[in-house]
């Protein structure tokens, strides 16, 4: 399961899974760098930052927001 980080506020997390359920964190359970629209997935006991798809994510949003303003 994928989560998408919603909101970062101090030391906890609030992610959103696909099917709209959120989770809470705490932001010393994330990975170094994580950031707020970062994807999130668990391996292990540990959650890791999906790079690709966290970029891919912010350039349809970063399109979207494009097309919004033209």
């Amino acid at each position: 399961m994928r989560y998408i980080i919603d909101r970062i506020s101090g030391e906890l997390v609030i992610c959103e899974n696909e099917d709209g359920d959120t989770v809470k964190l705490n932001a010393s359970e994330l990975p170094k760098g994580a950031k707020e629209g970062d994807l999130l997935f668990k391996e292990g006991d540990a959650w890791c930052i999906d790079e690709k798809e966290s970029s891919k994510r912010r350039r349809i949003m970063a399109d979207k927001l494009n097309r919004l303003i033209e």
